[in-house]
This record gives C-alpha cells, structure tokens and sequence, in this order.
C-alpha cells in the first residue's frame, strides 16, 4: 500500500512541518514519497542565501567571469533558486558593476537584499548600475528588506532609488542605509537638493524599522519625500550629525507605533543652539518605551541624562529601558554615572537601566586607572545595583541581526 494512502495528506504535511529543523529528516521524506517532495523542499530551501562577492582588486575580465559563472549558477538550479529569500551583492568599483546585479527571472520569491557597493559611484539618474539596480527591485515585488551600502551617489539619482523602493516595493519593512555620501564634486548639488521642498505625490506606509548611519546630510531630507513614519516600530540613528538626528526624531512626534529608539551621541560635538529643538527632543525621547543612547565615555553621561530627567518632568514619560552605550572603558573615579541614573530613576521607578562598554583598543586597556572587569565596572554604580532593575549587558544591535545574512 502507497505510503501516501493510509492517512490524509494534511496529515504528512503536518509531520513534515515537525521534522523541517532535520535536513536528514526531509530528505528521507522525499525518498519515501514523490508527493512528499514539494513540502519537504519548501523546508529545505526556505532559507537559502546567495551570496555574490567581487572584490575590488579582481581585474575587469576576472570580475566579469566570476559574475558570469554566478548567472549561469542561478539559471541552471531555478528550482532551489525560486526558494532563495536572502541575497547579498558585493560590487566592484568598476565599470561594469551593472552587469554584477543577476537577472529576476529565477530569483522570485526574495524577501532581503543587501548592496555592499564598496565605494561605488552613481553619476547620474542615467548611471547604468543605477538603471539596473531599480530594474531589480520592480521585478522582486515581495522584498521586505533593502540594506544600500557604501555608495556615492548623486542626490537627484538617490530621490529616484528612493521613490523606486517606496512605490515598487510595497511589503518593504526594513531599510538601512549606511555610508551613502558624496565626493566634493558633488557636495554643491546636495546642497541645493537640500533646499527642495517640494514633496513626491505618493508617500510609503509600510515601513517598520529604519537604520541610517554615517550618511550625507541630504539623505534623510530625500527619504522623507517618500515615506511616512506613521506605522514606525524602530529607528536607529548612527554616526549622524545633530541637526540630521533632530530632523528625523521631530517627524516621529506623532507616530504611536515607535517603541524603540537607538541614538548614536559620540559623534555630535554639540547641541543644537536652540533650546526648544533641544528639549522637543529629549521630550520625544522621554516617551519611548526602550531608549538606547550611545556616548563617547561615561563622564559623558550626565549632561544628557539631565537634559532626559529634565524632560520627564512635563508630560507622563513612557521611558521603559534605558541602555547606556559608552565606547570607551570607565575609569575608577568614574561615578557621577551612577548618580545621574539614580535621579532619573527616582522619576521614573519602574525604569529598567542596562549599561554596556564597546571593546577597547589595547592601549586604553594598559591604563592604569581604567575599569576592565565586569566586576569592577559594576562596583562602579552601588547605587543602581541597591536598587535593582540594573544590568550590564551589551548594545541591542537589532539592525545588524536584521540585515544579516
């Protein structure tokens, strides 16, 4: 009697779901029964990442080749191709870096892409990497996560990969955007693009989590012509400048749905000048339930943990978490940290406080004077590990574990 024949099909589908963590499992599926194949594959490759890197010695012939032999890779196995959900492009700082981006025909049920660009650069809207690029993007209708790395663009080809992602990829949920600048033949053109107000006629709802880190001035102006904020769950700001940092969490005043904010403060050498942007901030940052701030070196702290006490003060804050990122190690007279917690928290009782450090280069660590122990650093806040709710532990990175592949 047929294997098949005895119980439902449900049934197998069932067991097979069961089984999927065990490759060895699902294959022994598919020996048993040719019907059990599709829902077995499904498991087996529903995870499958391609990953396509050119490294920018490879000379052009070199390149081109290795790219070829990629192409060939994803027409020859369409079937495992079809369950690809993750791809990862690496290109070349050349001139046929267009022709590194694969063809859709095989790849369609991708759900991430990220573009590791290496210096890249876009000189136009006309750029054939950028043609190619956006041809990529309409074909793969069900991305849900874009990451563009490490490319010079110019400003009025970015509106339009902008627009493009916003219209053509209606499920995106995650975007990061990482080093996206310009060389200074091109820092005139975002200067004037910066003072264009005017907006795209169609907005984008459907974006959930957003990271911008160590980007142009303009490019925040650029993504907020195309996209609403209102259904934003997590924003992550790093290595940005402060005017960039105020611009973006002030559109984010009347989103409900943000629950947690990164905010990346070792690179701004100074405040705002204006003490209303100022405190409209802290104000905002108040009323998020997970807050994650990341200073330079302790004895930074207490200043913005004033600024953030003072600001609880007005409304009902919502502040549930606090994470202290530091990138450099304590020091043993390193405790005016500990009091500045103590008096936020004596705002907010029901405030959970977790303190990270960043690996220090070897010759801090030689220093005499400087915290390396876990234990040691935790002797340094008495009073925050009386009152419990304390914790070291390191920096939620989720926009890393995100768009990782």
């Amino acid at each position: 009697m047929s294997p098949s024949s005895i119980f439902p099909p449900e049934i197998y589908d069932k067991i097979i779901d069961e089984v999927a963590p065990s490759k060895d499992v699902l294959s022994a599926c598919s020996l048993v029964q040719r019907s059990w194949v599709p829902r077995s594959r499904t498991h087996m490759f529903h995870n499958v990442d391609f990953k396509v890197h050119t490294s920018p010695e490879l000379d052009k012939r070199s390149s081109t080749k290795y790219t070829a032999a990629f192409q060939q890779h994803v027409a020859s196995n369409s079937t495992v191709a079809s369950y690809a959900h993750h791809l990862v492009l690496t290109l070349s700082n050349g001139e046929n870096s267009a022709s590194e981006i694969p063809q859709t025909s095989q790849l369609l049920n991708l759900r991430s892409l990220t573009l590791k660009c290496s210096h890249s650069i876009i000189y136009s809207v006309n750029d054939a990497t950028l043609t190619r690029l956006l041809s990529f993007i309409r074909r793969n209708k069900k991305l849900q996560t874009i990451s563009l790395q490490s490319v010079v663009i110019d400003p009025s080809a970015f509106d339009v990969f902008v627009a493009c992602i916003a219209i053509r990829a209606p499920g995106l949920r995650s975007l990061h955007l990482h080093a996206i600048w310009a060389h200074d033949w091109v820092t005139d053109a975002w200067n004037r693009r910066r003072a264009v107000q005017g907006e795209f006629s169609y907005k984008s709802l459907s974006l959930e989590r957003l990271c911008v880190s160590n980007c142009e001035e303009g490019v925040i102006p650029a993504f907020l012509r195309a996209y609403d904020l209102q259904r934003l769950e997590r924003l992550a700001l790093m290595a940005l400048d402060w005017d960039s940092c105020v611009k973006m969490i002030a559109t984010t005043m009347n989103v409900e749905s943000l629950t947690h904010i990164t905010l990346d403060l070792s690179s701004c050498k100074k405040f705002d000048n204006s003490l209303l942007h100022e405190e409209a901030l802290f104000c905002r940052l108040s009323t998020i339930p997970t807050l994650q701030l990341i200073l330079k070196q302790a004895n930074d702290s207490p200043t913005v943990l004033q600024k953030l006490y003072c600001s609880a003060l007005h409304p009902q804050p919502l502040l549930g978490h606090l994470h202290l990122q530091f990138q450099r190690l304590p020091y043993s007279g390193d405790t005016m940290v500990d009091k500045a917690l103590w008096e936020l928290c004596s705002l907010i009782p029901s405030l959970r406080v977790s303190v990270g450090f960043d690996q220090q280069e070897s010759s801090q660590i030689a220093r005499a004077s400087t915290v390396c122990s876990r234990l040691k650093v935790s002797s340094l806040f008495p009073s925050m590990n009386r009152r419990g709710n304390f914790q070291l532990r390191p920096l939620d990175e989720w926009w890393s574990s995100n768009f990782a592949v």
